[in-house]
């Protein structure tokens, strides 16, 4: 009659323990924490920033942030780096509690638009304007808010292996190996003006990813029938024990890349609201740079004077050819807004 090995009433527990026994009920299916709002340890220079908001016309609108890095695990998990980084730079920009227009989700806002310029599309009710009142959504001139500056930009870095190292030690069956190593990612984020196309802001952010790997193990033979026949290996009476415990530390890749966005959502708010460094004891100290902006150019303030003492032009004025501004010279407004000297202006009519 064969014998039953040692180790079998083990695995039969362990066989017990995995498969379920049939229930009326259901097994509940959602297990583990909670779900939580997203944290980056940019999270309190963002809202430092958001209490210090100026008077400043500042719209951004954020484009897209691509993988640009061409990495792919064709065997694996596929893409490495997330396929929608400017919607963490979005939530970041949130935040930090500056203006945003959207510019990457339109189609819905385009589809309604031209529901309501064919007088198809309706609020449920009459929509009362201008002391008239329409059976469909009317849309104003110029209802759409345009944006000041466009943020764009990709994921171009993606380096494997950048530091890595370890060891692997095995004595008498007991043994152990631990491995460490760092990868890194790197992201370019370039703002223009968007009325003028012109880029005025730029620069690129490099983070290391952190990883280790420990592990220790027990390999041993074990005569479970000293004197007697049979069993085991060989029919020697001796059975086989390998057990490996270890644990793995990796930095993850995708919640990296989110903290690169609030980083430079920090930047950029900073450096376009005049915030200076008042929030910059909130950042980790490798992480903080001097403001930077490529032109002169500067957010129009709140109450409409432009540093040389000028008055901005009201966005209802009216101004024909010919006409005259204070000064007593004949200027013109173009499309965008600004007002010119009429000799000046380019183009062709009113």
């Amino acid at each position: 009659m064969p014998r039953l090995s040692a180790s079998a009433p083990l695995l039969l527990f362990l066989a017990a323990c995995t498969v379920p026994p049939p229930k009326e009920q259901p097994l509940p299916e959602l297990r583990g924490p909670v779900p939580v709002v997203s944290r980056t340890p940019l999270d309190e220079a963002l809202a430092c920033l958001r209490a210090r908001q100026g008077g400043g016309d500042l719209r951004f609108a954020v484009y897209n942030i691509p993988d640009r890095t061409g990495v792919t695990d064709y065997d694996g998990p596929g893409k490495y780096v997330p396929q929608a980084a400017e919607l963490m730079l979005i939530t970041a920009l949130a935040r930090a509690g500056v203006r945003q227009v959207n510019r990457t989700a339109v189609a819905v806002s385009e589809w309604e638009l031209k529901q309501a310029l064919e007088k198809r599309l309706g609020e449920d009710e009459p929509v009362e304007l201008d002391g008239k009142r329409y059976p469909f959504r009317p849309i104003r001139m110029g209802q759409l808010l345009g944006s000041t500056h466009t943020i764009y930009g990709a994921v171009t870095e993606l380096d494997f292996d950048l530091i890595s190292g370890g060891g692997e030690v095995t004595v008498g069956g007991v043994g152990g190996r631990a491995r460490s190593y760092y990868i890194a990612i790197g992201v370019d984020i370039v703002v223009a003006d968007t009325r003028t196309t012109e880029i005025v802001w730029a620069r690129s952010y490099r983070k290391q990813i952190w990883g280790r790997e420990i592990e220790a193990g027990v390999f041993r033979f074990f005569d479970v029938n000293p004197g007697g026949n049979g069993g085991g290996v060989g029919g020697l009476g001796v059975e086989l024990f390998d057990i490996r415990l270890g644990r793995q530390e990796n930095e993850p890749i995708h919640a990296s890349l989110r903290w690169v966005m609030a980083q430079a959502a920090y930047d950029i708010v900073r450096d376009f609201t005049g915030a200076g460094d008042a929030c910059d004891s909130l950042v980790p100290a490798p992480s903080r740079s001097e403001p930077m902006r490529l032109t002169a150019s500067e957010p129009v303030p709140a109450d409409g004077v432009l540093g040389n003492g000028t008055k901005t032009p009201e966005v209802n004025d009216k101004l024909t050819p010919g006409a005259a501004e204070p000064s007593g010279q004949p200027v013109r407004r173009l499309p965008d807004g600004r007002i010119v000297p009429l000799e000046d202006n380019p183009g062709n009519g009113p």
